[in-house]
């Protein structure tokens, strides 16, 4: 009985401390299989957009026939992309939000008490000692029937024994189960409070960038294919004098040609921005890089920025592949500009940004001091994120 008693005790407790994290698992298990399905079809809609046309950029410079062709393919590829990676964001915020559906509707199971033990444990005391009482009365009787009834006091004796045992052990898994109790409720609040927190401020705002990065790029590719005025035509000065210019027409205002003093004379965003090395075709002179974040940044004619890449070293070698640097420095009115850079280590040297024949690319030229083990010089092509 007392073995019995104790099974139903244990098993009475299940719920709040096992059937918990069985069902929580289980859905766990199922969000993962299903997000992990997701996220493999937007990184395989990513793969396919990016490898369709990798050299797209840098035949824009002087597109040949069939380029529009080629651009509407990239555009449509990128869309695809774009649908995936907010498909999968939508589906995880619509998981993230069941979750914590199912957490703030999840209360801890009130094991109810019949019976409280002390109550339980004074009525075994008392009829203890009443047996005990019974039983000493009859110690000395040399009568078959009494030692007979004398036995049977004594199993009543062991049995009450035993039920007292088991009501201290109920109230064991009733006190743990209260503890277990009093530490599922904060834990079940923070989980709450991170899953709504995770869908309101990063899943679902970041779905909404995806479906505008998604619009900017269907604005991006036809205008690589969109015809480009050509460039004005500057007339040399001979020995003689200028060369004469044909007459504006009477009223007409003749538009600055000119840029600002002091400012190179192609637009900022040629300069500034985010620039990465491309993942296929790129190119290179020197040290080959395996990735580039170069970020630049203009203020009033000053120039800031950082430089972080990871080249690919010869085989065998053990120098240091990471490469930082800053650079700083005021713009000229060269198309060319240089300014001063320091790398993470301390040393010093130049770097010089080149802006390539499309307006996307920008070509880097930056050498350093020599210092142990660090790449000191490459020039790369970067495009603008």
């Amino acid at each position: 009985m007392s073995t019995r008693y104790k099974l139903r005790i244990a098993f009475a407790t299940l719920p709040l401390l096992s059937v918990f994290a069985l069902v929580s698992q289980q859905a766990h298990s199922q969000q993962a299989n299903a997000q992990q399905a997701n996220r493999e079809a937007y990184r395989a809609a990513y793969r396919t957009w990016r490898e369709a046309e990798p050299t797209l950029e840098f035949d824009a410079a002087s597109p040949a026939e069939g380029f529009p062709g080629r651009a509407n393919h990239a555009a449509a590829e990128s869309a695809k992309f774009g649908a995936a990676r907010s498909a999968f964001l939508r589906d995880l915020a619509d998981d993230q939000g069941q979750n914590a559906l199912w957490l703030r509707n999840a209360m801890p199971l009130a094991l109810p008490d019949f019976a409280p033990a002390a109550d339980l444990q004074r009525l075994v005391g008392a009829e203890t000692a009443n047996v005990n009482t019974t039983i000493a009365t009859f110690s000395g009787d040399a009568d078959r029937g009494i030692q007979q009834l004398r036995q049977a006091l004594e199993k009543e004796r062991a049995a009450l024994a035993a039920l007292d045992a088991a009501i201290a052990d109920r109230q064991k898994a009733v006190d743990n189960a209260a503890r277990a109790e009093e530490a599922f409720e904060p834990a079940r609040a923070k989980a709450l409070t991170e899953y709504e927190a995770m869908t309101s401020t990063l899943l679902t705002p970041s779905a909404a960038l995806v479906d505008q990065e998604v619009a900017a790029w269907a604005k991006y590719y036809p205008s690589l294919a969109s015809p480009r005025p050509a460039p004005a035509v500057v007339s040399s000065v001979s020995a003689s004098g200028p060369a004469s210019a044909p007459a504006a027409p009477a009223g007409t205002v003749a538009p600055a040609t000119t840029p600002r003093p002091g400012m190179p004379p192609l637009p900022l965003t040629r300069y500034t921005g985010v620039w990465v090395y491309p993942t296929t075709s790129g190119r290179f002179f020197g040290a080959e890089p395996e990735f580039v974040d170069f970020t630049v940044h203009e203020e009033n004619g000053h120039i800031t920025g950082e430089f972080y890449a990871r080249f690919k070293l010869p085989p065998g070698s053990t120098g240091d592949p990471v490469l930082r640097f800053d650079l700083s420095g005021d713009l000229s009115e060269k198309r060319v500009q240089s300014f001063a850079i320091q790398t993470s280590e301390g040393a010093k040297g130049t770097v010089e940004l080149i802006p390539g024949n499309a307006f996307n690319l920008l070509e880097i030229n930056f050498q350093t001091d020599p210092s142990p083990k660090k790449v000191r010089a490459a020039d790369l092509v970067l495009v603008k994120k």
